[in-house]
């Protein structure tokens, strides 16, 4: 089959990549679209040390085969990107997402959605409604991640609420938050992207004002050197959320979060069904941040789109 593979930090565009075959408790899926994410362009660059497979988290896909649970054969998925062992002192302790043993779809040791075809545990996949278009249904992952900062909201943080970043994930986290009810104001430096969230009801600036505060800050910019500016519109025992993943480590001065009291919370995947929910319903709508789709055969093309300034979702229909 067709696949995009990474080995050593390059990308190789492989027209002989073995089909892979399902064993009970796998479905083997036909991948109908995926999107290229930050994480992806960050594992291109190093990120986790190295990972070689096939690319690719976040997707929308058919069921082919599905050895034992037939009654998946056919029907439209979208799936969850960590393995859990049900076995280890992290999943019996119900930390599933972060099990001592597992494997993340496209990041490790797991191959990713940038194929013809990928397998996935029956466990992991939810079933997309008739109604819901793939260019819909392929932004399931990194919607349940946007719900993941609402769900990290402790409840005494209030609700002063900024977003750092307008790219591709800090555009879904002000739209998860705008559709849940909360009235965030995201920050960024393009205009084009500051008008989309605009039109979805979204506040927008290119610069706070001196002495502004907020009871939580997500950061979502993929700069590393952010931080230091984000933690100055933090109240005292203010809440900070990463979403940023980035290749390189960076510095900061942790005294501030000392002396204000901040909370600081790393927040990676979320609630699938709740993500489902907001898409299925229409209150959230991610299709104006798609700004091209290119055949998998054109995936090189893709990611060099993907990586200009300005790109938001680039897709991959194989």
């Amino acid at each position: 089959m067709l696949a995009l593979n990474l080995h050593n930090d390059q990308l190789d565009l492989r027209f002989d990549f073995p089909t892979p075959v399902p064993v009970p408790g796998e479905a083997l899926l036909r991948v109908r679209l995926a999107g290229i994410c930050g994480t992806d362009m960050a594992l291109i660059q190093g990120y986790k040390g190295g990972y070689s497979g096939v690319l690719g988290h976040e997707y929308v896909a058919e069921v082919v085969q599905a050895p034992g649970r037939e009654e998946w054969v056919g029907r439209r998925v979208v799936g969850e990107i960590n393995t859990s062992c049900g076995q280890c002192d992290h999943c019996r302790r119900g930390l599933v997402t972060h099990c001592q043993r597992r494997r993340v779809l496209g990041i490790l040791n797991w191959d990713g959605a940038f194929a013809e075809y990928m397998l996935s545990p029956t466990t992991l996949l939810h079933a997309v409604p008739d109604h819901v278009p793939d260019e819909v249904a392929v932004f399931t992952e990194p919607v349940a991640a946007a719900y993941a900062a609402l769900r990290d909201i402790p409840p005494d943080a209030g609700e002063r609420i900024v977003v750092f970043g307008d790219g591709r994930l800090g555009l879904v986290i002000a739209l998860a938050f705008v559709a849940e009810g909360y009235d965030p104001v995201l920050v960024g430096r393009h205009v084009p992207k500051l008008e989309i969230a605009s039109r979805q009801g979204v506040r927008t600036t290119m610069e706070l004002p001196a002495g502004a505060e907020f009871d939580v800050a997500v950061d979502a910019t993929g700069r590393v050197e952010a931080l230091s500016v984000i933690l100055d519109y933090l109240r005292p025992r203010g809440t900070l959320i990463l979403k940023t993943t980035t290749a390189q480590p960076g510095v900061l001065d942790l005294s501030r979060i000392v002396v204000n009291e901040l909370r600081v919370i790393g927040s990676r995947c979320g609630p699938f069904p709740r993500a489902l929910a907001a898409l299925s319903t229409g209150r959230l709508d991610p299709r104006p941040l798609i700004s091209a789709t290119y055949s998998l055969s054109n995936a090189l093309q893709a990611f060099a789109h993907a990586m200009q300034p300005g790109a938001l979702k680039v897709l991959l229909r194989p």
